[in-house]
């Protein structure tokens, strides 16, 4: 008989590990439905285990150990990053490094999770009740189980149902890519996201000079809440932003880092972490206007991310390797980090070349612990990093306000990405709650010494703004193919992407900023621009395309008469930059002059185009038919095409 109990002793532990990790995230997350599915479908993985051990046991301990291994592997990682496994962590598992702050306790984890995976189980219950009443009553609970699980708790809790979430995210991936390459092949594909100018909304300030110095600083994972935070954990970020144009209610475009950099420097959206973009940038703009571009490195040691900053056309990368001396994986601590680009800064204004100074500051990173300055009494890791990089923010912001630099340079201060709300982020912030793991609000302001300070509220637009915000406030206008609008727009800018959240899975609405899901309709009609934007970043646009916007004007609009020649079929396709809410068509006969002249309002499509049947009894069945296309809101306000038809 002890000798029959010893035989269940692998088994118990096997489950025991796998009852601890379902119950972690009670420690994290303010719902238990995540634990309640997951003790569901570890009771399922056990019924399911012991039903097919009753007749074959070497199967059945294949089958558990694979499902227990999957099982925690995903608990795992629902604790330590507070959502499940997505496609955003396998494209950044090259830069696993860069999570060594919590190398121990992730080392630990793979360890036990490997070890319980294999431990052997046994069939249990054969004193009770022949083979074939257990495997009916197994069948009968499996059953009840799955039927608990998806009326209790539902497929998002689910760790299982989220594994065929993330094959469904990277089919859609790979069916993207297969797309994009195909798109390639289209001739002036750029053109539908050229633009011939950046929005005038601004003019610059009277006080600047013709080409002042522009410091864009990029913190590591930092989102506005922190800032906000009661306790004063970031006293000069605040300072900053009430001395400054502070623009709130605007949230990350994207995420995480290689995207956020890259898509917030090219005002566009990232297939892959390392795609270059052949498209208009922030710094070839002001490279064009005579300003010398330089990007600082906090990561020098790290090859790929060296060599995708490379990637970004700067004049010229700083950070030395063996400069590296205190910092987490291998990197600058932002105390280094601030006193390499005063270094910079400083040596730059030495010339009257005007310069481009960008920095992505790394000491934020999520699992990372501040070596430098601690927050009150030093007993929080995650409030003593954000405390650290805004006293070496304020360290800065002291000698640039002392120095002839602050004359004729702005600064600007942002994130390249919302706080990564990992495991240890949740319990230093309790009381705040976020609708997204990945998109949140966080800091943009523009700062001179003699700004007048300002408060903008931008009603969840995006980071693709920041690019044409920066150069409508340079009064720099120039042609691009940025996705993004000016902040200083009244309304919502001509922008039909600056409110739309994208990484790698199903994109997210921040309008208003609430955070949502997009419609089907809407998701489709995105999905089908990004296809394009992807490919059109990947080429190199035509010459034709930069001289002349009007090049895809007409192919916009499309027409077609009726086989009984009594209708005409228009249907119109947006431009990628627009975002109008509504479309009318204006026809009449050219040869009345207007005297027949009807606006039909145009019925948006499953595809995304506006079309409307033009019943040409109104009009005449012979001669030249002139359409206008219109977009506004509540009226037609903007014209955007003029089509002429000759009828037979």
């Amino acid at each position: 008989m002890l000798k029959k109990y010893r035989s269940c002793i692998p088994m118990t532990v096997k489950y025991l590990v796998c009852l601890v990790f379902a119950l972690l995230p009670l420690l994290t997350m303010n719902t238990a439905r995540y634990s309640a599915a997951a003790l569901t479908e570890l009771a399922l993985i056990a019924v399911l285990s012991n039903a097919i051990a009753l007749k074959r046991p070497v199967p059945a301990n294949i089958f558990n150990d694979i499902a227990i291994f999957l099982f925690n592997a995903q608990m795992a990682v629902l604790f330590f990053a507070n959502y499940y496994i997505e496609t955003v962590m396998i494209s950044n598992l090259a830069s696993a490094e860069d999570l060594s702050g919590n190398a121990v306790e992730y080392i630990a984890a793979v360890i036990i999770i490997l070890i319980a995976s294999l431990l052997p189980i046994r069939a249990v219950g054969r004193c009770f009740l022949d083979r074939a009443w257990k495997t009916c009553a197994s069948i009968l609970i499996a059953a009840a189980l799955v039927g608990g699980s998806l009326l209790l708790v539902g497929g998002v809790y689910s760790p299982f149902v989220n594994y065929g979430i993330l094959l469904k995210q990277e089919y859609k991936i790979y069916e993207m890519r297969k797309l994009v390459s195909q798109e390639m092949d289209t001739d002036d594909i750029s053109a539908a996201f050229y633009s011939e100018e950046v929005s005038d909304y601004r003019q610059k300030d009277a006080a600047l000079p013709e080409q002042p110095n522009v410091i864009l600083i990029f913190t590591e994972g930092l989102s506005q809440n922190v800032i906000d935070d009661e306790r004063d954990i970031m006293p000069n970020a605040p300072a900053l932003e009430a001395k400054s144009i502070n623009f709130t209610g605007y949230y990350n475009h994207t995420f995480a880092t290689y995207r956020g950099l890259s898509g917030q420097l090219y005002s566009g959206y990232q297939m892959d972490n390392l795609d270059e973009n052949c498209l208009v940038s922030l710094q070839g703009v002001l490279s064009e206007e005579g300003y010398r571009t330089v990007l600082i490195n906090a990561e020098p040691l790290n090859g790929d991310f060296t060599s995708y900053l490379n990637a970004l056309g700067f004049d010229e990368v700083i950070g030395d390797p063996e400069e590296i001396t205190s910092g987490l994986a291998d990197s600058y601590t932002d105390g280094e980090v601030y006193e390499l680009l005063w270094e910079t800064v400083t040596s730059l204004s030495e010339s009257d070349e005007p310069f481009f100074t960008a920095i992505y500051t790394f000491g934020t990173h999520a699992s990372f612990v501040s070596n430098e300055e601690a927050f009150g009494d030093g007993s929080d890791d995650v409030l003593n990093k954000f405390y650290n990089s805004d006293y070496q923010l304020g360290l800065f912001l002291e000698k640039f306000e002392e120095s002839s630099l602050a004359d004729n340079t702005i600064i600007v201060d942002t994130a390249d990405h919302a706080a990564y709300q990992a495991s240890e982020f949740a319990p230093s912030f309790p009381d705040y709650v976020r609708s997204s793991s990945q998109t949140d609000e966080i800091p943009f302001c523009i700062y001179y010494k003699g700004i007048e300070p300002e408060t903008i509220e931008v009603g969840g637009r995006n980071s693709l703004d920041l690019v044409p915000t920066i150069l409508d406030y340079l009064d720099i206008s120039v042609p691009n193919y940025f996705l993004g609008d000016s902040l200083f727009s009244e309304d919502e800018g001509n922008s039909a992407y600056d409110t739309i959240f994208y990484s790698e899975a199903s994109p997210l609405s921040t309008e208003g900023g609430m955070i949502a899901n997009l419609g089907e309709e809407e998701t489709e009609w995105f999905e089908d621009i990004l296809r394009q934007y992807f490919a059109a970043k990947l080429s190199n646009p035509s010459s034709d395309a930069l001289e002349n916007v009007n090049t895809m004007s007409s192919t916009r609009t499309e027409t077609s008469l009726s086989d009984d020649g009594q209708t005409l079929e228009v249907a119109y396709t947006p431009a990628g930059r627009e975002s109008y809410s509504q479309y009318w068509f204006a026809v009449w006969s050219a040869e009345n002059a207007q005297d027949d002249l009807v606006w039909y309002q145009a019925e948006k499509k499953a595809n995304g185009t506006w079309a409307y049947s033009v019943p040409l009894s109104s009009h005449s069945l012979e001669g030249e038919i002139e359409i206008d296309i219109y977009g506004g809101s509540t009226e037609p306000t903007d014209k955007l095409d003029l089509v002429t038809i000759l009828l037979p």
